[in-house]
């Protein structure tokens, strides 16, 4: 079952119904992740409700693909993969509920938490669970908040530094302003710039703060459009995105603007009047693949569950065939040896860029950066981390 290079080529195309994804579902769990039927549990949160409903539909599709996958090629050691999952809904409160009702299932792993103000929410729970939790959020400091987490996104100490280099040295920008969210998501960006101007020669005219969902941002598109910026960072959820447009095209500001992780579905709700051009930065982005293995697995996906593609959906495909093989090179699901596997992961290259194990749990090292001309992705460029 070993996916040196995570191929989907010999993904079938099938109605996925062997694998059903349930919500707490019965049954008896064994120690360790193995339940008396020999199945290997594995606990999903993901936000299903709430703004960031936007990443978990599709991140549940992902991960789907790959257990489904691995259970018709005979499941691991012959085990099948059984998922329980969970919503984390919209608040930190309603995550760590659902965090502690997977840990009841006794799985041998967990995997989701795109938002990392609910990773960090979660922390103490994952310490106390003492099994391996692979997240999904940005923050450059969500691995390092236990030994038992670990990162399957590239974060935004690789991508925020990636895209501020590229407006520095390809757009020649001299001039930045941000707007972002007041929490982990948007402070860590924030501190990312601030190391970037001085490393990259630009300088930060105007950083204006919202709580995330908020729907009058209009002070701060003011405030945006009184400065000489030449480009402007957003960071915040994708439900902020829309009202920060809104909000920018009222005011009259029309910037070259990087919105940090924007997905399809909240890009086709945009107010375009807010911006001169729309730049992302992500790990990857499925619409923009013309070959290889993103293409081959975004038109299976899309014959599978009649929607596009997204970078989330991705994003937990490839997050969970890495700990799928985690658990294979472990040999058991013993957590402590799917900890140790984990960070000893050697480099593979998924659908959604290269990833390998290391000591700081961060799983991810690829960014793509590019922009929207004409409602289609365009992609500038594609950096591997580890290769510079």
């Amino acid at each position: 079952m070993a996916r040196t290079s995570l191929k989907v080529a010999a993904l079938a195309v099938t109605a996925f119904t062997a694998l059903a994804l349930t919500s707490c579902s019965g049954g008896d769990s064994g120690g360790g992740g193995e339940s008396e039927g020999g199945e290997i549990v594995i606990g999903v949160a993901l936000p299903t409700t709430g703004g960031s409903a936007v990443l978990g539909e599709p991140m549940t599709h992902g991960i789907e693909m790959a257990a489904d996958a691995v259970n018709e090629a005979g499941g691991i050691d012959g085990k099948t993969i059984r998922i329980v999952q969970e919503d984390t809904g919209a608040d930190d409160e309603t995550a760590l509920n659902a965090f502690n009702r997977i840990t009841s299932e006794n799985p041998a792993a967990v995997i989701g938490f795109p938002v990392s103000t609910q990773g960090f929410a979660v922390m103490t729970q994952v310490d106390r669970a003492g099994i391996p939790v692979i997240m999904g959020g940005t923050n450059a400091k969500l691995a390092a908040g236990s030994d038992w987490a670990f990162n399957m996104t590239a974060h935004d100490g690789i991508t925020t530094r990636a895209a501020a280099e590229f407006a520095a040295d390809d757009l020649g920008v001299k001039k930045v302003a941000i707007l972002r969210e007041s929490g982990e998501l948007g402070s860590g960006a924030s501190e990312i710039l601030n190391e970037a101007a001085d490393e990259f020669d630009f300088e930060i005219v105007d950083e204006e703060i919202f709580q995330t969902g908020d729907v009058d941002l209009t002070t701060q598109a003011n405030n945006l459009r009184s400065s000489d910026a030449e480009m402007l960072f957003i960071y915040g959820q994708q439900a902020d995105y829309i009202v920060a447009a809104n909000a920018l095209a009222t005011a009259g500001v029309k910037l070259p603007s990087f919105v940090a992780g924007l997905q399809p579905g909240t890009y086709s709700q945009l107010n375009y009047d807010g911006f001169e051009t729309i730049y992302n930065r992500n790990q990857c982005v499925p619409s923009a693949a013309t070959e290889g293995e993103l293409l081959d697995w975004s038109k299976t996906y899309e014959e599978v569950f009649g929607a596009a593609s997204t970078e989330y959906a991705a994003i937990a495909y490839d997050g969970a065939n890495l700990l799928f093989d985690a658990i294979e090179a472990a040999g058991s699901t013993d957590p402590e040896a799917i900890q140790a596997a984990l960070t000893d992961l050697p480099e593979s290259t998924g659908v959604c860029g290269v990833h390998h194990g290391s000591p700081d749990g961060e799983l991810s090292f690829s960014v793509t950066l590019g922009h929207y001309e004409n409602g289609a992705y365009v992609t500038d460029t594609s950096i591997d981390v580890d290769a510079e």
